[in-house]
């Protein structure tokens, strides 16, 4: 008088099937959204280099290094204050201080 599967049998073979279809449609959604989180939090803060921290995810999503690199650069504020060539006023004001502090400098010396 021992109990057995016998009659929970079809449920279980589809209940295996309706597992191994679900699993891999999930799994796949868990993948795209981990893909794309750090680009959507760049986005969402507004960071200027946001096409590169989304980047950056997905190829972390490949090799599992720089999937935390890009979420710590989605999360850290934006640097707006460097420039790098696009702004010439701010490269010429930089270069009239160096010019002052060296002129400076010189007369100090004589």
């Amino acid at each position: 008088m021992g109990f057995t599967l016998q009659a929970v049998g079809p449920f279980l073979h589809w209940m295996t099937l309706g597992v191994l279809c679900v699993f891999p449609v999930l799994a796949g959604y868990v993948i795209y959204k981990l893909g794309s989180l750090p680009g959507s939090i760049a986005r969402s803060r507004g960071h200027p280099r946001a096409d590169a921290i989304n980047i950056c995810g997905w190829m972390g999503i490949i090799t599992i290094v720089l999937w935390p690199v890009a979420m710590v650069w989605a999360q850290r504020p934006a640097c707006r204050h460097h420039s790098h060539g696009g702004d010439a006023h701010h490269e010429l004001d930089q270069l009239f201080v160096l010019q002052c502090m060296t002129r400076r400098a010189c007369s100090e010396q004589r």
